[in-house]
């Protein structure tokens, strides 16, 4: 796995939050990984949120004005393996190399569906594996526990706490 610059952006967290391949991300990093596959091999990258709205375009486009309800589940799902590959899928073999040059080449364009099937495996493996490590982190970012620490006991954990009240009937 490797972390590569995909924007050019200033360094705006601390030293401590630098490791965090969240913040990474945030600072403009893109996580990339050479997948091995029946046809070689292929790099792909993590999928940031912008870029599952993209897919989400792309399988719209796809089935024109027809709506998603219209499709059966697997046809919906090879709808969004295709977008997905189309946007992840950065580079290959040499000759899938020359078919990305033409750019109305498309995964819906491979002929082998398990072909297809297999790099759709890998390349969600990945995300999924780049994905974990949010988790893993998520102890060094506990946000609501890092503030915490300089908050006076005085103060209690509410917008109401200490504060008494009554009620009175006439």
């Amino acid at each position: 796995m490797e972390l590569t610059d995909e924007i050019e952006q200033q360094e705006v967290f601390d030293e401590s939050k630098q490791e965090d391949i969240f913040y990474s991300l945030l600072n403009g990093k893109t996580v990339k990984e050479t997948i091995e596959t029946s046809r070689g091999k292929f790099v792909v990258k993590f999928p940031k949120q912008k870029d599952l709205l993209y897919v989400d375009r792309r399988v719209a486009a796809m089935r024109g004005t027809i709506p998603a309800t219209s499709f059966d589940e697997a046809a919906n799902f090879a709808l969004q393996q295709v977008a997905y590959l189309d946007v992840v899928v950065e580079s290959g073999e040499a000759w899938f190399n020359n078919l990305k040059k033409n750019k109305n080449f498309t995964w819906g364009d491979m002929p082998d569906v398990d072909f297809v099937n297999e790099v759709y495996v890998k390349a969600w493996s990945f995300r999924n594996k780049v994905q974990a490590q949010f988790a893993e982190n998520a102890a060094n970012t506990d946000r609501a526990a890092s503030e915490q620490k300089n908050i006076p006991e005085a103060v209690g954990d509410g917008l109401f706490s200490d504060i008494a009240g009554s009620t009175q009937r006439n």
